[in-house]
């Protein structure tokens, strides 16, 4: 392998977008040149320097996998089944979110409809479970492909109770804080926490590893989670291709916004408000300064990685997948976008 800095991490990405393009490649036929089409925009393989995403779920898996000792190679199908399933759930969030961009482009529903946009969507889910076949065919045993396909299928349930929740929340008017938790659990955690335990599985790690690589997973999901609530009030709109305040203005019960609700009388009397504009965005989002939401919400997605990183720790991962998959975590975590 090359000692080039970043080649191994390179590598990987390299086989997870060959083995997502040659995965895709079974839907493709004459009668299904648009289904084909429409992943093909979604990934960002069609639009010239569009953006493909971060492939941060497939990777993460791979990097477990090595960490716990396992050939990550073996472990792609699972891996890109992940992919697929997060893309699954990005098509369907769409349509229900009414979002009408993602990375900088239309969404497939608003391009295509929502009929075509939700068909893609099931296509994905049902060829990521077609993938976990090909597992046994990379040298694992029936047992350890089933327990892969297990742990994919409970995802896939909490991914959908969090979306459930995330909905619920849009028609209630107070969510408490451990409401909040248990909705990124699902929609956000639960995947992540998949991605990094299933690479441990394809490992044939011990339970006690796997159970910690899910922890890693769970808690990194988690601090991933609360670091976008924080982007989708205070990030930089050239970087995140959203308006600055985009989660005041949709009105999104994230953890900032409900901690200024139960701690600033101020904050709770503009949110009260039908009126959202401009001005009231920007008295919204000083408020928040003064109440101290944004230290709150850093505070607690500090604390989220730092247990990820202590129960990475405990697993006893070895080189070079450890180091990368620390610097992975602190990076995820001063992101702009």
């Amino acid at each position: 392998m090359s000692t080039r800095p970043g080649a191994y991490i390179e590598t990987m990405q390299a086989r997870i977008e060959a083995h997502l393009k040659a995965s895709l490649s079974s839907l493709e036929a004459k009668s299904t040149a648009l289904l084909v089409q429409m992943v093909s925009y979604h990934l960002g393989w069609i639009t010239p320097d569009a953006s493909r995403g971060k492939r941060l779920r497939p990777l993460l898996s791979l990097l477990c996998c090595d960490a716990a000792g396992g050939n990550w190679q073996s472990a792609l199908p699972a891996a890109v089944a992940i992919e697929w399933i997060h893309n699954f759930s990005l098509l369907h969030d769409d349509i229900e979110d009414r979002s009408e961009t993602r990375r900088g482009r239309e969404t497939v529903w608003k391009r295509w409809g929502i009929a075509q946009a939700t068909n893609t969507g099931d296509a994905l889910f049902a060829l990521a479970h077609l993938l976990t076949y090909e597992l046994e065919g990379q040298g694992h045993d029936s047992a350890t492909t089933l327990s892969i396909q297990k742990q994919l299928d409970k995802a896939c349930l909490h991914l959908t109770i969090g979306q459930h929740l995330d909905l619920k929340f849009e028609e209630i008017d107070v969510v408490t804080e451990d409401e909040y938790l248990e909705m990124i659990e699902g929609k956000t955690a639960a995947l992540i926490a998949a991605s990094c335990e299933i690479g441990a599985l394809a490992a044939h790690s011990e339970p006690s590893k796997v159970a910690l690589y899910q922890q890693f997973g769970h808690d990194l999901g988690m601090s991933f989670q609360i670091h976008d609530d924080l982007l989708g009030i205070w990030g930089t709109p050239d970087v995140t291709g959203k308006p600055s305040g985009d989660d005041l203005r949709v009105r999104k019960k994230t953890l900032p916004i409900i901690f200024a609700i139960n701690h600033s009388d101020d904050f709770q009397e503009l949110w009260g408000s039908d009126e959202i504009n401009d001005n009231r965005v920007t008295r919204m989002i000083t408020s928040l300064n003064r109440s101290g939401a944004r230290e709150y919400a850093e505070e607690a997605t500090q604390r989220w990685t730092d247990s990820a990183l202590e129960a990475l720790n405990l697993s006893e991962p070895t080189e070079p997948a450890a180091s990368e998959l620390a610097r992975l975590t602190q990076k995820l975590l001063s992101r702009e976008h």
